[in-house]
């Protein structure tokens, strides 16, 4: 037989709902951070709590509106933002609600996606004098940032060659090291020639790095 579940179980459940959402989004369209089952039940936790909160708000700016019911505005407005938020027993939960907070999740989830991809929280900390990043390390804070072209030659020097394209794309995360480039161009040694000479051209390349024995080269012209 199934576990019976109360009414605050349910309610529970439901607020997981618009987190899940949340969080979903973030990781799929933010960076690939590796985080713990802790803090990831904690995200969909504060997730949740904030999609309610916001919807309360809304919801009490409505009644506030068109419902005066003799109270002030901030009377309104914070029962039904903490209301829900705190899963207050004295009020209900209907479909309305969490189909709305589940719309809210959507546009916190493109939100907080972008903020975190483009760092901008750190930028304008940094200008306050934080020498902090949100990057996972420096590759991600080299490939991600807005201030260094994308033209690059990699020095490859397990076979001395050298790759020289703009990147496409790159690994998120993780230990391993990988780069799509295009309008590539090779540049290798060949018979007789002491210097390097270039040896082929390729659309788009996919590249696998040794992160100690790869080199790259940003410049402003390819």
């Amino acid at each position: 037989m199934f576990p019976k579940v109360d009414e605050f179980g349910l309610k529970i459940l439901f607020l997981l709902i618009p987190g899940i959402i949340a969080y979903g989004l973030v990781k799929s369209l933010g960076p690939k951070r590796p985080r713990s089952d802790f803090e990831s039940g904690l995200l969909i936790f504060v997730y949740g709590i904030i999609c309610y909160l916001i919807t309360g708000f809304l919801e009490g700016l409505y009644r506030w509106w068109f419902l005066p019911e003799g109270k002030n505005f901030w009377q309104i407005v914070g029962e039904n933002s903490l209301g829900l938020a705190i899963l207050n027993p004295a009020r209900g939960l209907d479909a309305i609600q969490i189909v709305f907070a589940s719309a809210v999740a959507v546009v916190i989830g493109f939100v907080v996606a972008v903020l975190r991809q483009y760092s901008l929280p750190h930028r304008y900390l940094m200008r306050l004098g934080l020498k902090r990043t949100g990057e996972i390390d420096i590759w991600n804070l080299t490939l991600n940032s807005p201030t260094i072209d994308h033209w690059v030659s990699v020095r490859h020097h397990s076979d001395g060659k050298v790759y020289q394209g703009y990147v496409l794309g790159y690994s998120d995360g993780g230990d391993e090291r990988e780069l799509l480039m295009t309008q590539v161009m090779v540049f290798g040694t060949s018979a007789g020639n002491e210097g390097l000479v270039q040896v082929d051209t390729i659309p788009v390349l996919y590249l696998g790095l040794d992160r100690k024995n790869a080199v790259l080269e940003f410049r402003r012209v390819p």
